[in-house]
């Protein structure tokens, strides 16, 4: 752990130079105390709350270092000749502040049997020892580790104060981040085998404490780090294989910075890591994750699961992708197109996702949802298995009509687990129609492709009305609905972006090429 105090010990061996710091230095590190950390602290040595006012006091003697000479010698020393000055002093400027305002976050299960100290309880003086055991291990820790601060989010909250709770929960991913070091504590492990049946992998909070912190360093159950040395957890070769395992998680997610957020994965895929994760308040499971997809979201505990459909409204508004929709089981209660959890997400699975361009011109409103999507594959009912026992679903099996398969392409069957009643609704429906929601781009954006032998995800699409019917309802079923693409494209009417010596368009010889259309699904309570 030596080179863990010098993190927070190296700074005071400098001396103070002689120039105190400029009106800008000090407004830059007022500035980031007022909104870039947590509103109070927990000092240490005193087991007192520090306030957001008293950070710089704290610090005083280091900032007082922090001099114009000594940021211009930092940009110096980083030989960058194509960087403008004045974002290069920015950085660096940051990055100076941030080495002194150091502060170690806990990331940890809550205890909801012998309790957890609350804002209340630090502040009116009253501790008894079973509430105060862990918080007090966890500052002897970070004093051992040599820095003042500790940020924990059971008792450095007022969650009685409902502006102070909003803010925490939209700026905690930040704090985070912001943090020199997030400690995670696996109060149920001893060693990597426990994981598996370690508490803090399966909650929702502790996923943005796993990926945001700059540092981040497991303690088992006797307050002792997994690893001697390391800085990083994430960046162990002894720790990521476990993470990974546990998580689900790639090691490529653990070795980046996502001190700024997770950038480059899918909706779906984060959905992937939250979907077994849970939290004891229903709307958590949505809070949890406004800091990981840069969402705002009112904060409003007693809606239980409207939380999370009001999530991923936000997330379609923000960035319509296709895999939003990617989902199966029960619908929210506020819109058949968004699911009731993250559970509804399966597990990520790249080749689905792969080069996959997806429906377009995304728009869900009270009144349904449109997309611009291949043409809805006509379907009919092959045949129906009997469930295997109580509980447990009817199998159904959904072929394509073959009078169909010349102009949209040629399909395997579609498979589809279903209750009695959704069972009744696919025998009595008019027309049955899957559509494909990550199909590939093509150069022409009004056209789509699909790739013989590659599979695709849909959804399963009916009508109670007849032909003339212009939209559809959605059915939802109790597994993820996937539809291969089979056989070869007909020559005469499959149209690509090849053309011939002559510059007539050829087919691809494995692609199905097809004109987008605007497919309208409509609220069962919709007019």
């Amino acid at each position: 752990m030596q080179f863990l105090k010098g993190i927070f010990r190296s700074r005071k061996k400098e001396s103070p130079l002689k120039l105190p710091p400029s009106r800008t230095i000090t407004e830059a590190f007022t500035e980031y105390i007022n909104n870039e950390i947590p509103a109070r602290f927990i000092d240490t040595s005193r087991m007192r709350f520090v306030s957001r006012r008293d950070v710089f006091h704290v610090f005083q003697d280091e900032i007082a270092t922090v001099t114009e000479e000594r940021v211009q010698e930092r940009i110096t020393s980083l030989r960058d000749p194509l960087a403008t000055y004045q974002p290069r002093r920015e950085t660096i400027l940051r990055q100076m502040i941030q080495e002194i305002v150091n502060y170690v976050v806990l990331s940890h299960r809550w205890d909801e049997v012998g309790g957890e100290p609350s804002y209340q309880d630090i502040s009116s003086g009253k501790r008894r020892m079973t509430q105060f055991k862990k918080l007090t291990q966890f500052c002897k820790t970070v004093r051992k580790l040599g820095c003042k601060l500790a940020w924990v989010d059971t008792c450095c909250i007022d969650k009685t104060n409902a502006a102070e709770l909003s803010e925490a929960i939209h700026a905690m991913y930040k704090w985070y981040a912001h943090s020199s070091l997030c400690i995670a504590y696996l109060a149920d492990s001893t060693s990597y085998a426990d994981w598996d049946r370690e508490s803090w992998f399966t909650r929702g909070w502790t996923l943005q404490e796993l990926l945001a912190p700059r540092r981040l360093k497991f303690y088992n159950k006797n307050w002792q780090p997994f690893t001697p040395s390391s800085a990083d957890d994430r960046q162990s070769d002894d720790i990521i294989p476990s993470l990974t395992k546990v998580t689900g998680i790639t090691s490529t997610v653990f070795r980046a910075d996502n001190s700024h957020g997770v950038h480059g994965h899918s909706f779906w895929e984060i959905m992937s890591w939250a979907s077994k994760r849970q939290t004891t308040r229903t709307e958590d499971r949505a809070y949890s994750l406004v800091g990981l997809l840069h969402v705002n979201l009112t904060i409003a505990y007693g809606e239980g699961y409207r939380a999370f459909a009001r999530l991923v409204e936000a997330i379609a508004a923000k960035n319509p992708s296709w895999d939003v929709f990617a989902w199966f089981g029960q619908p929210s209660v506020d819109h058949f197109a968004l699911p009731l959890s993250p559970a509804s997400y399966p597990r990520f699975d790249a080749r689905m996702a792969e080069g996959r361009v997806g429906v377009q011109d995304i728009s869900l409103t009270p009144y349904g949802l449109s997309l611009k999507s291949l043409p809805p594959i006509p379907m009919e009912v092959s045949t129906v298995i009997d469930p295997e026992g109580p509980g447990k679903p009817f199998l159904v099996s959904l072929k394509p009509q073959s009078d169909r398969e010349c102009s949209l392409g040629r399909f395997g069957n579609l498979a589809v687990e279903c209750g009695a009643t959704r069972l009744k609704t696919i025998r009595d429906a008019r027309r049955l129609s899957a559509c494909i929601l990550n199909h590939h781009g093509k150069r022409n954006r009004d056209q789509g492709k699909l790739v013989v032998g590659a599979e695709y995800i849909c959804i399963l699409l009916y009508s109670d009305a007849g032909d003339d019917e212009a939209s559809w309802l959605k059915l939802t079923t109790d597994n993820f609905l996937l539809v291969s693409c089979t056989g070869s494209p007909d020559p005469v009417t499959q149209k690509s972006d090849s053309k011939d010596t002559q510059g007539v368009g050829i087919a691809e010889p494995k692609v199905f090429s097809l004109s987008l259309v605007t497919t309208f699904i409509r609220s069962p309570t919709s007019l």
